[in-house]
């Protein structure tokens, strides 16, 4: 089969792209310094600051939708992520990126074509009994086309656009080289390592230009969800799958954002948005293998005759399986607890594409675990030492003022819905917070990246989908579960000989440590290593507020002096008074170390 002229894609100019694209990140990076770092921290224009800022934020998003449908790649994925994240993310600005779900052009169909003569060794009318040449979804890295195997299955063709590994390697060059810019912020360089974060979201998308991988981890998938009733993992086809291609078997069913459709049906949005927390539990805390892209173009709703119920249970050999009480209505219920249903119209939940997967290690699943449940338990001291067992609190911060502040959110937030939620008093927990709020002695790990990004994600699908879910009433019964795990698994006589050991060596150090703490309180030590981090906070403070007062005096003295000069005709003067003028306030902006 000949391929059509018309299968030579749009030339492709990188130096043209890197430009636009860092060009617009650093044209970002430097709205944030200006209005949300240095205007903010004025009186006079800290109120207009927060009056714009979600009109700021639409135009920002309004530019860069335009230059993601232009461009593809990477932006595509960025905007799919912001999109979905109803939880922080203000309407108006998701109203703006909600379009990169589905309004992606597809490539010319002569590529389509090219790609699989090139992959599988014969053209689709040779190996499909049928062919569909318009593409029935475009997204950041491929596309896909409809098609019939000859023994008569329906399947779906994945296709990687053209250029694609060149595209993506620019734009990551791109970013990394804005990353260089501005890594030496103090606040920044403190709390996250860009250039490794960026190499760890290099590494996944560039696997996720592999389709042989995909396929396997569909197959993983399928395996760990094989029992679990209400949630279907598609087919791979691996004897027509390559690096470039991906065959899978064809599904059908609403997108997971269709709300309005979905209610028309009769889709209860509650169960809906529970169902799918509840199976992002199971890969976070039981699989440790979880799918990390879930914006609405992967997740489907098919409609069902009748509902199955879903399981979820210990097995005997000590694992853990999907199974030990009832997701009925989209809630885990217990042997011992029932809920007061009124089920909606049944339906099972499709994930689709697997090329962004993440892994958790056992150790890691296991800390995470402990701070679930102490979410679920409204625990603070638990979340914070989880929090701190992950190396998400800078070394050397101080813990009592970090479990304050969880303390302060949990008693504003725990127990109530997204909806209670939009209500808070804003200005009141940052006035019980600020102090920690001005540290933020939090660091983003390297090996966290994706799940953060997963589970941020799915928290902002599902409040988007039912405002009124309650995930801390959710977390629970799983958190029980968890707790009984760790009970049957515990060996009382080895954690026995655990805490006498732990018991032992307090003991045999306890003189020595009661010695040094006289010592110190005797030369005055402990009172100044209890304050000293408070009061230098404050007197930078106080040294910073200074500086800018005499700053903004000298600006507007020689500003004035320009305009006095100027006024009476001495225009060389007046220039070096303005000049100088702009030195000062150039002087203000300088970042003098960290806050």
């Amino acid at each position: 089969m000949a391929v059509p002229q018309a299968s030579i894609a749009p030339a492709f100019n990188p130096r043209r792209r890197f430009v636009r694209v860092s060009a617009f990140f650093l044209g970002v990076v430097a709205h944030i310094y200006l209005w949300d770092i240095f205007l903010a921290r004025f009186g006079l224009f800290r109120w207009y600051v927060r009056r714009t800022t979600t009109a700021r934020w639409v135009r920002i998003a309004r530019r860069f939708r335009n230059l993601a449908l232009e461009l593809g790649g990477m932006q595509i994925k960025l905007g799919q992520f912001l999109s979905s994240r109803a939880d922080i993310v203000p309407e108006a600005v998701r109203r703006e990126l909600a379009g990169l779900q589905d309004e992606v052009p597809p490539a010319p169909a002569g590529h389509v074509l090219e790609v699989i003569l090139e992959e599988l060794g014969a053209a689709p009318n040779e190996l499909f009994l049928s062919f569909d040449q318009e593409a029935v979804a475009a997204a950041s890295l491929g596309q896909v086309h409809f098609a019939t195997l000859q023994d008569g299955r329906e399947v779906a063709v994945k296709v990687q656009r053209p250029f694609i590994d060149r595209i993506i390697e620019v734009d990551l060059s791109a970013v990394a080289w804005v990353i260089r810019l501005i890594k030496g912020y103090p606040p920044i360089r403190r709390r996250a390592d860009l250039e490794a974060l960026l190499a760890e979201f290099g590494k996944v998308l560039v696997q996720e230009l592999d389709y042989i991988q995909e396929a396997r981890s569909g197959q993983r998938f399928r395996e760990n969800f094989a029992e679990v009733q209400g949630i279907y993992i598609p087919e791979p086809i691996m004897q027509y799958t390559t690096r470039r291609v991906l065959v899978m078997e064809r599904i059908s069913g609403l997108k997971i954002s269709d709300l309005r459709a979905l209610e028309q049906v009769g889709v209860s949005r509650i169960e809906l948005a529970a169902r799918l927390n509840n199976c992002y539990l199971k890969q976070f805390f039981l699989d440790g293998f979880f799918h990390a892209d879930p914006h609405p173009g992967n997740l489907f709703v098919r409609l069902e005759p009748e509902l199955p119920p879903v399981y979820l249970e210990h097995s005997q050999a000590g694992g853990t399986t999907y199974r030990s009480g009832v997701l009925n209505n989209g809630h885990l219920v217990g042997d011992d607890e029932a809920h007061a249903i009124a089920p909606g119209r049944p339906f099972t939940l499709i994930f689709v594409d697997f090329g962004m997967v993440g892994t958790l290690p056992s150790q890691t699943m296991d800390v995470i675990r402990r701070g679930v449940v102490g979410l679920a338990t409204n625990d603070a001291e638990r979340i914070v030492a989880s929090l701190d067992q992950l190396n998400m609190i800078l070394p050397g911060s101080d813990r009592r003022p970090i479990v304050q502040a969880v303390e302060v959110l949990l008693r504003h937030s725990f127990n109530r819905t997204m909806r209670e939620m939009t209500n808070l008093d804003v200005e009141m927990i940052f006035d019980e917070t600020k102090d920690i709020i001005y540290d933020l002695p939090f660091q983003i790990p390297q090996d966290l990246l994706y799940f953060g990004r997963a589970l941020s994600m799915v928290a902002g699908l599902s409040t988007e989908i039912c405002p009124d879910i309650n995930l801390f009433q959710e977390l629970q019964p799983f958190a029980r579960m968890l707790l009984d795990e760790e009970r049957r698994k515990s060996d009382w006589p080895q954690q026995l000989q655990k805490e006498l050991r732990e018991m032992g060596q307090i003991l045999l150090t306890l003189p020595r440590q009661m010695d040094n703490f006289y010592r110190s309180a005797n030369r005055g030590e402990l009172a100044t290593r209890l304050d000293l981090s408070r009061v230098e906070r404050g007197i930078r403070r106080i040294e910073q507020s200074s500086d800018r007062l005499a700053g903004g005096l000298m600006v507007t003295g020689l500003f004035l002096g320009g305009v006095q000069l100027r006024t009476r005709g001495l225009e060389r003067e007046s220039q070096q008074a303005w000049w100088a003028a702009a030195l000062v306030l150039a002087w203000m902006l300088w970042p003098r170390g960290e806050r």
